[in-house]
């Protein structure tokens, strides 16, 4: 069958693309980041009244040199690396509720000729009772393309209502009082940069250290090549899922979650 197939070939891809890549120090292509996010909407896609969604909000952190030789901030890479992402998920049949956009940044922290890609989890419109579910809609220049219409004014569709854990964040920073945040819908990211969910004003602290998702009713950690590591009950973690109590480490500012009251 094809599935098991196309499995055993991206393992296979994960095996052996990154080793030649550091030791020949070849050149970032463009091709790698396109399979990293291709890996990344398979991992992230969800079903919904049997509709298989899959994310359309990534980001990309590669290497300082690679992102220079790249050059991504003329933004052409970043739409076409979108737009590859959209006819990937037509090919294989996953509905999206926008057009795919990519962010790429440059990190210290990821080897030269590596790719780390984080994909926002899907959020999906619920119809209220007694309507019909909103049908695929026809994308610019293209003919039955499964992406669905982004509400207005005018739109019918509810909020959605996942399963999200009933936790509270308990965020404390050197010199500053403990604050309390109610885990909500959506991802909540964490770090030194002042466009973050939860601004951590800590030097060790990265611009963009890390993010607490939900993932099948779950919350879960995620580093996001920070310099100097996060950690859980005094462990190095990049990726994990957590619970009451639990205990996370950012530079000097701890993350706690508690049950919520």
């Amino acid at each position: 069958m094809a599935g098991p197939l196309a499995a055993v070939e991206r393992f296979f891809e994960r095996l052996f693309e990154r080793p030649a890549a550091r030791l020949f120090q070849a050149q970032l292509e463009p091709v790698q980041i396109q399979r990293s996010l291709e890996r990344a909407m398979e991992s992230e896609r969800t079903m919904h009244s049997r509709r298989p969604y899959a994310p359309t909000d990534y980001r990309v952190l590669i290497n300082n040199t690679d992102h220079a030789a790249l050059d991504p901030a003329n933004g052409s890479l970043r739409t076409d690396l979108g737009e590859s992402l959209r006819r990937y998920a037509r090919a294989h049949g996953y509905t999206l509720l926008a057009q795919p956009r990519v962010e790429i940044e440059a990190s210290t922290v990821v080897p030269q000729g590596d790719v780390r890609v984080f994909a926002t989890p899907v959020v999906i419109p619920a119809v209220p009772s007694g309507l019909a579910d909103p049908a695929p809609v026809e994308s610019e220049g293209d003919d039955d393309e499964p992406i669905l219409p982004v509400s207005d004014a005018t739109a019918v569709y509810a909020a959605a209502s996942p399963n999200v854990p009933k936790a509270v964040l308990a965020i404390r920073c050197p010199g500053q009082p403990v604050t309390r945040l109610p885990m909500r819908l959506g991802t909540i990211r964490l770090g030194r940069s002042l466009d973050n969910d939860v601004v951590l004003s800590d030097d060790r602290v990265s611009r963009r250290h890390g993010q607490i998702g939900i993932r099948h009713g779950m919350l879960v950690y995620t580093d996001l090549g920070s310099t100097n590591g996060s950690f859980l009950n005094s462990g190095v973690v990049t990726e994990i899922a957590l619970g009451p109590g639990d205990v996370l480490q950012l530079g000097s500012s701890t993350i706690t979650i508690e049950p919520s009251p």
